[in-house]
Order: structure tokens, then C-alpha cells, then sequence
């Protein structure tokens, strides 16, 4: 039997544990990367983390994880292939993170709940391997 997947339902090969995580090579040279969605370290350029994941992810309002430059994203991330070895590691391993973003995404994308009292307030935690994750409290 044969699974399919669906990276936009999931995004954990977007999570890494260091902002070395994603690192741009020669053949991303002539791609339309943004500069300020990169970052420097010792001479080298990588795309930028936030929270512990690639700045360029996020959660569509019907909460597809999606990557925001999608069209030009770097070699690596167009080598990274669903169902491989390393999709299934990715999935074990920050499987949770990315849940946990895509279910923040859905409740901010949408906003407070009709008649919710009192206004929304993002609250740090850390979640399974200490990533800061934002959660949006119970009122």
C-alpha cells in the first residue's frame, strides 16, 4: 500500500534546530530569493529561521502550510522529497512543531472568535526541542 502525502499539510522539512538550517548553493544564484529573507553566517548565506522553522513558511487561512516563495525556494528545498527517508525523519522529529504553527496560523489568521471577550494575547512556550512556539490562551 502506498501513502500519499501532502507537504502542505504538514511543513516539518521547514523546521530546523539552528539558523544554519537551510543553506543557499550556487544553482540558487539566479533565483528571484529575496535578500532580506536570507542571512549571513561565516561568509555563507542560508534562508532565515524564525522560531525555529524558515522565515518563509506559513499558514494559509484554510491551513496549508505553505512557503511564501515557493517558485524561486533554494536547491535544497527542491531536492527534499516527499516520502523520503529524510521527510519521514523531518515528520518524527518536528512533526509536532509544525502542527503546533499551523494550528496558531489557523486561529490568527482568522482572528478572535465572534463575541470573544477581552483582547488576544500571544504567549511564548516552548515545545519539543525547545522551539518557541505562539500559542493564543483560552479566554
Amino acid at each position: 500500500m502506498t501513502t500519499t502525502l501532502d507537504c502542505t499539510a504538514c511543513g516539518a522539512c521547514c523546521f530546523g534546530g539552528h539558523d544554519a538550517y537551510i543553506a543557499l548553493l550556487p544553482q540558487d544564484r539566479d533565483r528571484a530569493i529575496p535578500a532580506d529573507t536570507t542571512t549571513e553566517i561565516d561568509g555563507r548565506r542560508y534562508m532565515r529561521m524564525d522560531c525555529g522553522h524558515c522565515a518563509q513558511l506559513g499558514v494559509s487561512a484554510a491551513g496549508e502550510m505553505l512557503c511564501a516563495i515557493y517558485e524561486n525556494r533554494p536547491e535544497a528545498c527542491r531536492a527534499f522529497r516527499a516520502g523520503s527517508f529524510e521527510c519521514h525523519k523531518a515528520r518524527q522529529r518536528r512533526g509536532a512543531e509544525a502542527a503546533a504553527l499551523q494550528a496558531f496560523g489557523m486561529r490568527t489568521e482568522t482572528g478572535p472568535a465572534a463575541g470573544a471577550a477581552g483582547p488576544v494575547i500571544d504567549v511564548p512556550i516552548l515545545v519539543a526541542a525547545d522551539v518557541p512556539v505562539q500559542v493564543i490562551p483560552s479566554p
